[in-house]
């Protein structure tokens, strides 16, 4: 997206009833992603640019030196050509130098020396630094662009999880000049759960939170339970937390405007219902999201003959290359267990609408976007009974026990039995906000301007029961 060439203060938009607020968004303008938090965030920045109300929003990215505005993000990154990008070219390297000198070299020691979280967080802070560094030579270019000016009464929100870049220079230059900055927390699972994180996560985390929270005014979960588990992560790191910790819930809608028909044909065959149902599995392939004990339940349906086929939405991600061999060389795959590493919003929005149910397996979420996508299309959900399902679903998935793989397998096995009876097989579809009203939400939250009730008008039911 391009660069405004216009101060943001600029163009008459803005009076005394107004604030300003600034949106960054530096990792998602850069990322090559569609996943959940790259869409959450594209989508909840174009949808505040227009959001009406007592304040004018502008779009701000990192350019090395300083936050400049930007018009906007594209709806959706750039498919994919499939080639791997330098940085990934490097993690592979590093990855193979790896496992051939723990063949040439066995011994406990140096394997787990070698897969510690301080090697990893190592090889991240030499990727990073070589992009941070050709941000900043890009700044002193032809297409530099000025930068944003704050002044008091503004608001900044850091809206991305922008972990490996170092805003404290310009967090302290907009608090100075009057300026709140809020800071937007998708979840804590790398410092909660760093076995199911990419390595290296939770050091940089740790690190991002110690320096930013010194100069927020705010933090915003995206959920109520990510607000409980921050304040309660701030105390016991010793951080003393911002006076205001709030959260705001994120959106439904895919933008799939303009995909051409003929480019749907392959997920429209993969919908077609074998006669055992599909289902769907949306979400990067990693640990968290617990593939692996799903396609173990799928064996077992598969070995009895039952043909449902399990179609998995999401590219492969961390300490994931074993299960992904395992997929990939399955005797099914292609046929019952089909893999979607690349798909669009458009494909995406075929398959809510066509599949039999969503098996959402997570052992841990900040929020859990496929389980609103798939009740705003009335599709039935299959969801691990975790605190965030609860809060944001309540009864409208069913849940099973992730410490007990067969109440995953029997709810499938009712649910085909249910599905060759006269009993409806979906529930109907219930309302959810827009990104317009996440939006609205979270922009009220930030410059406390009241008048956004969710649990009146329209926003009164989007899960059919109280939200705050």
């Amino acid at each position: 997206m391009t660069q405004s060439t216009a101060q943001p203060d600029a163009g008459g938009r803005d009076s005394a009833a107004t604030r300003r607020v600034f949106l960054e968004c530096t990792s998602t303008l850069a990322s090559r992603y569609n996943t959940g938090i790259q869409r959450a965030g594209r989508n909840l920045v174009n949808a505040a640019l227009s959001a009406p109300g007592p304040w004018t929003c502008r779009a701000i990215v990192y350019n090395g030196r300083y936050f400049t505005v930007i018009d906007g993000l594209p709806a959706q990154a750039p498919r994919s050509s499939g080639r791997p990008s330098a940085t990934e070219r490097l993690r592979d390297a590093f990855h193979r130098a790896r496992a051939g000198a723990i063949r040439a070299i066995p011994g406990a020691a140096l394997r787990d020396a070698l897969h510690s979280q301080r090697t990893e967080y190592a090889l991240r802070r030499v990727v990073h630094g070589a992009q941070n560094a050709r941000r900043w030579l890009r700044s002193f270019g032809s297409a530099a662009t000025p930068r944003a000016e704050f002044r008091g009464g503004d608001v900044l929100v850091l809206l991305d999880p922008a972990w490996t870049i170092d805003l404290s220079r310009e967090l302290a230059r907009a608090r100075a000049a009057g300026a709140e900055v809020w800071i937007v927390v998708n979840d804590l699972i790398p410092v909660d759960y760093p076995d199911l994180a990419p390595e290296g996560t939770p050091i940089l985390m740790d690190k991002w939170l110690r320096r930013v929270v010194p100069h927020a005014s705010g933090m915003l979960g995206i959920s109520r339970t990510v607000a409980r588990d921050l304040r309660a992560h701030l105390g016991s790191i010793g951080l003393v937390p911002p006076p205001r910790i709030d959260h705001f819930y994120l959106g439904a809608g895919l933008d799939h405007g303009g995909e051409p028909r003929g480019q749907l044909g392959a997920i429209a065959k993969a919908c077609v219902d074998p006669g055992g149902g599909v289902y769907l599995a949306v979400g990067t392939v990693e640990p968290r999201k617990n593939h692996r004990l799903v396609l173990d339940v799928f064996e077992r349906l598969w070995a009895d003959g039952i043909d449902a086929r399990l179609l998995i939405f999401g590219r492969l991600g961390w300490r994931s290359d074993e299960l992904a061999r395992r997929i990939r060389q399955h005797a099914q795959f292609g046929r019952l267990l089909v893999w979607f590493e690349n798909g669009s919003d458009a494909e995406l929005d075929h398959a809510y609408r066509h599949a039999s149910a969503l098996i959402f397996a997570s052992s841990c979420e900040g929020f859990g976007l496929p389980l609103v996508e798939a009740m705003h299309y009335g599709l039935p959900v299959i969801a691990s009974d975790i605190d965030v399902f609860r809060e944001i679903g309540a009864d409208y998935p069913t849940y099973f026990d992730l410490a007990d793989a067969r109440t995953l397998e029997q709810a499938l096995r009712r649910r085909r039995t249910s599905d060759a009876s006269a009993t409806p097989r979906s529930p109907p579809a219930r309302e959810w906000l827009s990104w317009a009203d996440s939006a609205r939400m979270l922009l009220e939250k930030v410059t406390c301007s009241p008048g956004f009730d969710v649990r009146a008008g329209r926003q009164a039911s989007p899960m059919g029961h109280r939200m705050v």
